[in-house]
């Protein structure tokens, strides 16, 4: 069966405040009762009119302006499509249909999580359902990315507001502690973060180190363990593409690029 999202009536006569009933992120109000009225065609009464709006499956329907806009930017160039195609065969329609919902923004850092669904419907049989998950973005030249990112709907620490959402992606992108976030320093789609240099690291004899083809690092000292690398004291990281701002760190970093999710193949990501 297709999955029905759960509907919430608007205002008008007699209709109270909805703040508590679970789909408001209004946490300090959720278990007391708002006796106020909402004005026709709103869903929060005047006191309550900052609150934000949640469907039946976590999804923000009403996300603001600016992150409706990213996501109609990140269409355009080609990162999915939305809509329904279908066609009517003799046993019946089949087709498939893709939306988006948002689940997370971070406004000072203008980025935003997305799901983009995809239901392959036949008629006479279960609809297929798959689903990618992206950080929407720009650039340093204005440029959208789309990060594919595991999905944030199994943890409940992430779909506690919008913004610990994209803490909490972030934190998986970058392998680390979402107390970290504050001092990484980044560039598109690795990062460096402040580490301490593991005994087991061994010092490589090369200074120059280039990560993902475009970032080229050199470094006073650069150290491998298994498959990571530090470096330590003076370092500089360049962007071949020139697409990111040079970058200089010193002291001890662990050099990280951005963990990116497998899709499934209808959307495509976008580099950042």
């Amino acid at each position: 069966m297709a999955e029905k999202k759960q509907e919430i009536s608007v205002g008008g006569a007699g209709v109270q405040c909805q703040h508590n009933a679970g789909v408001y992120l209004a946490p300090e109000h959720r278990s007391q009762q708002c006796p106020a009225n909402i004005p026709e065609g709103e869903r929060f009464c005047p006191a309550h009119t900052g609150a934000v709006y949640r469907g039946g499956f976590q999804e923000y329907p009403r996300p603001p302006a600016w992150v409706t806009t990213l996501v109609v930017k990140a269409e355009r160039i080609g990162v999915y499509t939305t809509g329904i195609e279908s066609v009517r065969r003799s046993r019946g329609p089949r087709g498939t249909s893709v939306n988006v919902d948002v689940y997370g923004w971070d406004e000072a850092q203008g980025v935003a999580v997305v799901q983009v669904r995809e239901c392959q419907f036949r008629a006479g049989r279960y609809n297929r359902v798959r689903k990618d998950y992206y950080l929407l973005g720009h650039t340093e030249d204005g440029a959208v990315f789309a990060h594919p990112i595991e999905s944030p709907l199994r943890s409940k620490r992430a779909l506690a507001s919008p913004e610990a959402c994209v803490r909490w992606v972030l934190a998986q992108i970058w392998d680390c502690a979402e107390e970290e976030l504050p001092d990484i320093r980044r560039q598109g789609d690795i990062a460096f973060i402040p580490a301490t240099l593991p005994a087991t690291a061994g010092m490589l004899i090369e200074q120059d180190l280039t990560i993902r083809d475009s970032h080229r690092i050199h470094a006073d000292r650069i150290y491998r363990d298994g498959d990571t690398y530090y470096v330590t004291r003076r370092a500089r990281a360049v962007h071949t593409k020139r697409e990111h701002a040079a970058l200089r760190t010193n002291g001890v970093f662990r050099v990280q690029a951005g963990i990116r999710a497998e899709v499934w193949g209808f959307t495509a990501p976008r580099g950042d």
